[in-house]
């Protein structure tokens, strides 16, 4: 009995020695954290995505914001169509017949003759048929112009009917010499007793404004025609080239458009007519006093221009039947040749 109470002792000692050492490794096994698979990416959920996967380690940049002007695949800045040009053109440009507002309608070449009696060569109708191709003609010279004009004292014009006063700013010398014509002619004449003088006069504005204008003439006391430059208004310095324009209308603003204008003025049945028109070239000041400042009367200029070509006012180049001179440039009313 005693034996056996002695075996069930020694094997209850054995059975908790062996319970205790199983508890210290379930504690072992027991700090090792649980994985959450949730995340996880399987191999085919891989292949079926591009998309990064975000560890939270790499910084990503956002996507660009679509503001409009990325092209997409299928967009392009440069449009393959052709632009429709037609609505610019005047009714039935191309048909080759004249009517609506067209001025012509034809791709066969004619004379600049026919246009401008001055020109010659050939011309066509330009594109959007609104007027022939002028700039492809040759002019022929009507008329050509050399001016010395040299002076101590400038006039009043508003004092010139005064004999005595004019006899102070007048010389008695040809200053404009040339030929034109049709027919040639020359002047001055031989013994025409041609006189030349300088005078100012008062230009008034588009806006009111007044400024002194400049005029050089040239008046046979024998018989026409006489000669004149028109300055545009303004002030003048030395050294200023003034350009010969047949077309333009003077700039007021404070002369920042210096153009001169030449006349050749006839008479007929008593009246003064323009019979030639100054086309290119150009006029210097040689010299002034007093510089750069409105003229009245008094000083002193020089001026000298060679080479100036002149036409019949309804011939200048570059104009045909339809377009004229401005009346302004003209002045006078045209004389007959």
């Amino acid at each position: 009995m005693k034996k056996f109470l002695l075996f069930m002792l020694f094997m209850s000692l054995f059975f908790l020695i062996s319970c205790g050492s199983g508890e210290t490794d379930t504690e072992e096994l027991s700090d090792i954290p649980d994985w959450d698979y949730s995340n996880a990416v399987t191999d085919d959920e891989a292949e079926d995505s591009a998309a990064p996967i975000d560890n939270g380690d790499t910084d990503t940049a956002d996507p660009a914001p679509d503001n409009g002007d990325t092209l997409q695949p299928d967009e392009s800045n440069i449009s393959d169509e052709i632009p429709d040009n037609e609505n610019s053109l005047p009714e039935g440009c191309g048909n080759e017949t004249v009517e609506y507002s067209e001025r012509c309608d034809s791709s066969a070449p004619i004379t600049c003759s026919s246009l401008n009696s001055n020109m010659s060569g050939k011309t066509n109708c330009l594109e959007d048929c609104t007027a022939f191709d002028m700039s492809s003609c040759d002019k022929k010279i009507w008329g050509v112009l050399n001016v010395r004009f040299f002076t101590k004292f400038i006039l009043d014009n508003a004092k010139t009917g005064d004999p005595s006063y004019l006899a102070q700013g007048t010389l008695p010398y040809s200053a404009f010499n040339g030929l034109y014509g049709d027919t040639t002619k020359f002047f001055p004449q031989s013994g025409d007793g041609s006189v030349s003088f300088a005078v100012t006069d008062n230009y008034t504005g588009t806006f009111g404004a007044n400024k002194r204008q400049l005029f050089v003439k040239q008046i046979p006391s024998s018989d026409y025609p006489r000669h004149e430059l028109e300055f545009a208004p303004g002030t003048i310095k030395n050294g200023a080239e003034y350009r010969i324009n047949a077309v333009s209308l003077f700039d007021l603003a404070d002369n920042l458009l210096k153009l001169v204008r030449y006349r050749l003025v006839d008479k007929q049945s008593g009246q003064e007519c323009i019979m030639g028109i100054g086309y290119s070239g150009s006029v210097f000041i040689t010299s002034v006093f007093p510089e750069n400042a409105d003229l009245y009367e008094g000083g002193s200029i020089e001026i000298v221009a060679n080479n100036v070509d002149f036409y019949y006012p309804t011939e200048v180049p570059g104009l045909d039947e339809e377009t004229t001179v401005p009346e302004e440039v003209l002045k006078y009313p045209i004389c007959s040749k």
